[in-house]
């Protein structure tokens, strides 16, 4: 049995500890494990997407269609930028700056840089499908920050001023929403979901030799809308009757998870309208709280 919080509309969240933060109609911050939870601030517009700064002091939202910028203690708006159409976003440091990662309409991957937030266009996508998901790792083990993005890793050329370099990873791109992926790392292999699409496929990605190359593909599974993805995890976002599988094995259904993350000895899983713990044993008082 998976237990939960009910709450109004949930678009997405981010962790930092034992803290949750989820935006929607409200920006919340939750105490893990016992689920409950204070309103930070109202957004101007229901937040679709975001993430943490890299401090773990503050939030990058899109509220409506700006990136805002909302940090502790008074979580005061601070606008960045309008026409913001995002799927996620990742808070980085690149070449000793600090800034937010951030892909625009599905095909421009934008750095916004601390203080003043101007961004520089890292590359321009050319593809049928809208990329999402985002990574920074070194993929080809020269000491350099890349990037995963989508169906692509862009290489770091070890400066802003020098052309970054895109290499396919896979070629999910059949679909518009084929490379709007969820993304992580279990075990050193790139694990990948596609979150948007009806059949999603889930798969696991060795690099090859030479990682400019095509990875290597382990088809793992198809979900409905595998969107809630820690990897080892994956919860489908497909209403009542929503599969949740850990490693590989089936342990229930919910009624839709959109993010998951790991939490200890399990997970935490956010849906529309609550957020659950799992095993149901970790939370600390399990009756539902409106």
């Amino acid at each position: 049995m998976i237990l939960g919080l009910l709450f109004a509309v949930i678009n997405g969240a981010a962790i930092d500890g034992d803290t949750l933060y989820t935006w929607g109609d409200k920006l919340l911050a939750w105490s893990l494990p016992a689920l409950t939870n204070h309103e930070l601030a109202p957004p101007t517009r229901a937040a679709t997407a975001g993430c943490l700064s890299e401090d773990r002091t503050g939030l990058f939202l899109q509220e409506g269609d700006l990136l805002i910028y909302r940090k502790a203690p008074d979580w005061k708006p601070r606008t960045i930028d309008h026409g913001v159409d995002m799927h996620d976003c990742l808070a980085a440091t690149l070449d000793g700056d600090r800034g937010v990662l951030m892909v625009q309409a599905g095909i421009q991957l934008r750095f916004y840089e601390y203080p003043d937030f101007h961004y520089r266009e890292l590359y321009s996508f050319y593809s049928r499908s809208r990329q999402g998901g985002l990574l920074v790792t070194d993929v080809d083990g020269d000491g350099d920050s890349d990037i995963i993005c989508g169906n692509y890793w862009i290489k770091n050329p070890g400066h802003f001023d020098r052309p970054w370099h895109d290499f396919a990873i896979e070629l999910y791109n059949d679909q518009p929403f084929a490379a709007t992926l969820r993304l992580a790392f279990v075990d050193g292999d790139l694990m990948v979901a596609q979150g948007e699409l009806p059949n999603g496929r889930v798969a696991r990605f060795r690099k090859s030799a030479d990682p400019k190359q095509l990875w290597i593909e382990e088809r793992v599974v198809e979900f409905h809308y595998p969107r809630g993805f820690t990897g080892d995890l994956i919860a489908e976002d497909n209403g009542p009757h929503s599969r949740l599988s850990v490693h590989g094995k089936f342990v229930g259904e919910t009624e839709g998870i959109h993010t998951a993350f790991r939490y200890r000895d399990g997970f935490v899983l956010i849906g529309r309208d609550s957020v659950t713990m799992w095993p149901a044993h970790m939370v600390s008082q399990p009756e539902h709280r409106h």
